[in-house]
């Protein structure tokens, strides 16, 4: 009988420190996620508050991250005082902020649209709006059928496709 209970204890004990290693994991596991996903997160409220002050920009509507090997760009998507939708592209490096009228160009849905009739990608990844000579464009990050990453650089006001990169 003494030997019965005897060998409850370490099963139990060890269900116990079982327990108590998985929690550490997945704490850590928060820890490490939150720790990453911070400097995304300072961006974003940065860009938006650079957007509110130079650019009058009201109310927010979404933001955009791209990153073109030397140059990344923040996009603030919004409204401006009088109501006027824009976009506040930010250069990450120096700060310059150029405004753009949405209305002047596609939308993101328009953009998704035309990607998916053109190239028929398995999952579109990101769509983000960014500055090339100082003029915007849409990036489009997509996996093909082939599960091939690929990148295609579209024209803001038309939507043609001014560079494609695919079966990365």
């Amino acid at each position: 009988m003494q030997r019965q209970r005897r060998m409850k204890k370490p099963n139990r004990r060890i269900w116990i420190i079982s327990g108590i290693v998985v929690l550490v994991i997945l704490f850590s596991g928060f820890i490490i996620f939150h720790q990453a996903e911070r400097p995304i997160a300072n961006a974003k409220s940065e860009a938006i508050e650079i957007a509110q002050n130079s650019a009058k920009m009201e109310k927010v509507t979404g933001f955009y991250s791209e990153n073109l090997g030397k140059h990344t760009y923040y996009t603030v998507a919004g409204n401006d005082s009088k109501g006027k939708s824009i976009y506040a592209i930010i250069a990450k490096k120096g700060g310059k902020v150029t405004i753009v009228n949405q209305k002047a160009g596609m939308t993101v849905s328009q953009i998704r649209n035309l990607i998916e009739q053109r190239q028929q990608p398995k999952k579109i990844n990101s769509i983000a709006i960014t500055l090339i000579k100082s003029n915007p464009y849409w990036i489009v990050s997509y996996t093909n059928k082939d599960n091939k990453l690929c990148f295609a650089t579209m024209s803001y006001k038309t939507g043609t496709i001014k560079k494609l990169i695919e079966n990365i």
